[in-house]
């Protein structure tokens, strides 16, 4: 890099490229004195809910006094999001100094390995050493693609795994069968550290076993909640002998995220007095969020998640006449995720600056092959202006990269 401000804007771009691998992030760490092997670490990978689970154990763990880091990606409205400590977010002055310390190593790293770490090892480095920096009793870490080979995946001995509902994503990385993304997930179960998951598909879980087996993982599934009339959006369950517990964070499939978190915690020993408090005061922002009168935002953009927010959408708005407005990566099995919605009208845009972003006009071609009413809009400020006119529900979805542009629009900030 030519500059401090040029790295600065690399490490805060949107990472277009994916590198797995961890020989860069190894030789990054270790010019830093490692701080991840200073850490208590719980490692939290999946295909969806991870985030949701690591906002419930944050809270949950911070209500029972703990100083608690969480590492998250991506962000929603600022970069600083994805490093924080008891829920608040690490500052501008912190992030820029530290960033600028991880640049210094840069050419060693380099020289080790011919590359330069990618901007998500750059992240992970620079939460390692924050969170070491702030003294954390306790680490939630999310992977932030797969496991393996993840750049999270250098904690040697974390306090336990969790690996939220599996699904066929990123199969260009991760494989394109159940049993080979369960396979990568897999990777961040560590020798003799327990494994709490969910009652995943068979193939799935029947790797998690397997891997667990090898290397002598207690594994711990989450047993069926009995799920309450809902306040609003936010659900009310039961689990095990904790009774009418509330959901933070809203729509019908947290309670399986909260779940595992609850699992989790009593594992840890965390009194029902903090779970109880935890779950309730949990936030996750992009997540079935109302913003104003008539836009409900849902993060999901892959078939799971679809199959998701269509759920909760029956659950809470039943009677009630909708337009979706999306934009989705390439890499996503878009057509899969659409069925889900055949016969409902779309509007498509793509993310502002960001390569993976598909094409409107591509979007609109898969969405009727899928079977939902398409139109194709250059802008998501143009897909909003048109979806009010229609008085209904506006349902954003398919990329949690489309929030951002829409805080700019509401707040007038857009072009």
């Amino acid at each position: 890099m030519d500059s401090s401000k040029e790295f600065i804007r690399y490490a805060n771009s949107f990472q277009t490229v994916i590198n797995l691998g961890l020989e860069r992030i190894l030789k990054l760490l270790d010019c830093v004195c490692n701080p991840q092997n200073q850490l208590q670490v719980i490692h939290v990978a999946g295909t969806n809910g991870k985030g949701s689970v690591c906002s419930f154990l944050q809270s949950i763990l911070t209500a029972s006094g703990k100083k608690t880091g969480k590492f998250i990606s991506p962000n929603m409205l600022r970069v600083n999001e994805r490093i924080s400590v008891d829920g608040t977010e690490i500052s501008d002055a912190d992030l820029e100094r530290l960033l600028s310390k991880i640049e210094a190593y840069l050419p060693t790293v380099k020289e080790a390995t011919g590359e330069i770490p990618s901007q998500f090892e750059v992240w992970t480095a620079v939460a390692f050493c924050y969170f070491l920096e702030q003294n954390c009793d306790i680490v939630v870490l999310e992977t932030g693609l797969g496991g393996r080979f993840d750049a999270t995946n250098v904690v040697s001995k974390p306090l336990c795994a969790v690996i939220t509902r599996i699904a066929v994503d990123h199969v260009a990385y991760l494989g394109d069968t159940i049993s080979k993304i369960a396979f990568e997930k897999a990777g961040i179960i560590k020798q003799g550290v327990p494994l709490v998951t969910l009652e995943q598909e068979k193939e799935a879980l029947d790797v998690l076993n397997e891997v667990a087996k090898e290397k002598n993982a207690p594994v711990l599934v989450t047993q069926k909640p009995k799920i309450h009339t809902p306040k609003k959006c936010f659900e009310v369950f039961s689990y095990k002998n904790l009774t009418n517990l509330v959901c933070g964070i809203s729509g019908y499939h947290q309670v399986e995220n909260a779940c595992l978190a609850v699992e989790t915690s009593l594992l840890l020993g965390i009194s029902e007095e903090f779970i109880r408090k935890g779950l309730k005061e949990a936030r996750h922002i992009g997540r079935l969020e109302h913003i104003g009168d008539t836009i409900l935002f849902d993060g999901a953009h892959n078939l799971n998640g679809m199959l998701a927010l269509k759920k909760s959408l029956e659950r809470y708005y039943p009677d009630c006449d909708k337009i979706f407005v999306s934009a989705f990566m390439k890499d996503k099995d878009i057509k899969s995720s659409l069925e889900v919605f055949s016969g409902e009208e779309f509007c498509f845009t793509t993310v502002q600056h960001n390569e993976r972003a598909e094409l409107p006009e591509n979007l609109c071609s898969i969405g009727k092959e899928a079977g939902v009413k398409a139109k194709a809009f250059d802008t998501l400020k143009e897909a909003i202006a048109y979806a009010t006119k229609q008085k209904k529900l506006i349902v954003v979805c398919g990329s949690l990269y489309l929030y951002q542009d829409l805080f700019e629009i509401l707040s007038g900030h857009s072009q």
